[in-house]
């Protein structure tokens, strides 16, 4: 079996459900947003994708597509 999840051979970054934010960091889209809190800092967003570091990485790394922008 390939662990396609390490951190030697992909990474949040390289996965089709990584969308970026700011430099290092972007949202995962792989399950449905999780409730921030009502102290959310926006408030109107109480529901949030969780933000991860793009050389996280975890067992349900999925390779984009060729050509597909995160």
């Amino acid at each position: 079996m390939t662990n396609h999840a390490s951190p030697d051979h992909a990474n949040c970054a390289a996965c089709h459900y990584f969308r970026p934010l700011e430099k290092g960091s972007g949202n995962c889209h792989r399950y449905p947003p999780g409730f921030a809190g009502e102290t959310s800092p926006k408030e109107s967003h109480h529901w949030r994708f969780p933000v991860v570091g793009g050389h996280g990485w975890c067992g349900e790394y999925l390779p984009r597509k060729d050509g597909a922008a995160p």
